[in-house]
C-alpha cells in the first residue's frame, strides 16, 4: 500500500476530466433487465414508432433489440411495447403507458444518483 506523505502539496485540484461514473441496472435475482441502453432504445421507440428503426439508430440488430424488450417484458411482468403487424397501415411499435412511467422513473434516479454522485465526488476529491 502507497503510503501517503503529509507534506505533499495538497493545493493542486484532481484533473478537471476526471470524474466519477456509474452504471445502474435494476435486476431480478442478480439479471439486469433494465438499464440504459434498454432506456434509450424505448426513447427511440417512442420518437420513430418502430422498434427495427430504434435498433438501426442505435447501431443494433432487430433480433437483439427483440430479445432484450421480451426479456426484460418477462422479468417485469408488464409490456413494454405495443406491437402493431403490418398490413394497409403498416407494423410498428409503441412504448406502452406502463414502459413510459419506467422510462421516467429510471430516468429520475439515473438523474438523482448524478447529483449524489457529485456531491461526493466535491466531498472526497473537491480539497485534493
Amino acid at each position: 500500500m502507497t503510503q501517503v506523505d503529509p507534506g505533499a502539496d495538497r493545493s493542486r485540484t484532481f484533473p478537471a476530466g476526471v470524474r466519477p461514473a456509474q452504471r445502474i441496472w435494476l435486476h431480478d435475482q442478480g439479471m439486469p433487465v433494465f438499464g440504459i441502453g434498454i432506456r434509450e432504445l424505448l426513447i427511440r421507440v417512442e420518437s420513430t414508432g418502430s422498434l427495427r428503426q430504434a435498433a438501426s439508430d442505435m447501431g443494433m440488430a432487430y433480433s437483439k433489440a427483440w430479445h432484450i424488450v421480451r426479456r426484460a417484458e418477462e422479468h417485469l411482468g408488464f409490456t413494454l411495447l405495443q406491437r402493431r403487424t403490418g398490413g394497409t397501415g403498416g407494423g410498428g411499435s409503441a412504448v406502452s403507458d406502463e414502459g413510459r412511467r419506467l422510462v421516467e422513473a429510471f430516468g429520475a434516479l439515473l438523474d438523482e444518483a448524478d447529483t449524489l454522485l457529485d456531491e461526493l465526488y466535491a466531498k472526497h476529491f473537491g480539497n485534493w
